[in-house]
């Protein structure tokens, strides 16, 4: 299977592999995106290369919805097979790249292992994204930075009563499920002293953000992740 000419041109005509012999994957995403950083977690510790590219004109925009017609980030291009949706992009990677494993064996405990990715998805990050819009001095409501910590203060205290991390949320390897809390414990720690609220993590859970940002898939990534968190807030409190 020859690359495609769009493949060349971005990889300067050089054919990119990795040691699945799979040719160099495109990523559109944006170093900001949560999302982006939970599938960047992934490939790095799948050790695949892939190029970053920021959607032209931006996600949503029409010359991106002519490559991504969803319009989303992240999206995948995989040598012409495009995929979006983190989630998808997750479970499609640890398809084709089965080493390390990253869902366990069982049936059970792998249903258990998406459950875990799903309440994290659905009902940690978009809490935590709300207050995206309250970064700029201009925009801040009091009432709703409060009224969505306690909101977020239930859903950590669900997650504390599902699992006990052995480090991580499935056990002793770093696992799908993990990926999305890496921005999110990020998100977290920003946001807390910058909007003035407060969140008590369960010691369990405590102990689990440390030895997520120890591991060595999540090193660099994580500190990719606070450079451009810190760069975009800076942005917003100067504007």
């Amino acid at each position: 299977m020859q690359p495609s000419p769009f493949l060349l041109w971005l990889n300067n005509g050089k054919t990119c592999q990795n040691e699945y012999g799979r040719y160099m994957m495109i990523l559109y995403d944006l170093p900001i995106s949560s999302y982006g950083c939970k599938t960047r977690v992934l490939l790095r510790h799948k050790n695949l290369q892939w190029q970053s590219v920021a959607p032209p004109d931006g996600y949503g925009s029409a010359a991106y919805c002519q490559i991504i017609p969803a319009g989303t980030i992240p999206a995948l291009n995989d040598d012409g097979f495009k995929l979006c949706d983190s989630e998808a992009i997750a479970e499609y990677i640890n398809e084709i790249a089965p080493t390390p494993a990253m869902l366990p064996v069982g049936a059970k405990d792998r249903a258990t292992a998406r459950s875990l990715s799903r309440f994290h998805d659905s009902r940690i990050e978009p809490v935590l994204r709300a207050y995206f819009g309250q970064v700029a001095p201009a925009n801040r409501d009091a009432g709703f930075i409060q009224d969505n910590a306690c909101v977020l203060q239930t859903r950590f205290d669900q997650l504390a009563k599902m699992v006990t991390p052995a480090p991580f949320l499935c056990g002793k390897t770093l696992g799908l499920a993990d990926c999305g809390f890496v921005p999110s414990f990020a998100i977290l720690n920003r946001l807390q002293p910058l909007l003035g609220f407060s969140i008590q993590l369960a010691e369990s859970l405590r102990a689990y953000e440390t030895a997520l940002a120890n591991h060595p898939s999540v090193k660099d990534e994580l500190a990719d992740y606070y450079d451009a968190f810190d760069s975009w807030v800076a942005a917003k409190l100067a504007a």
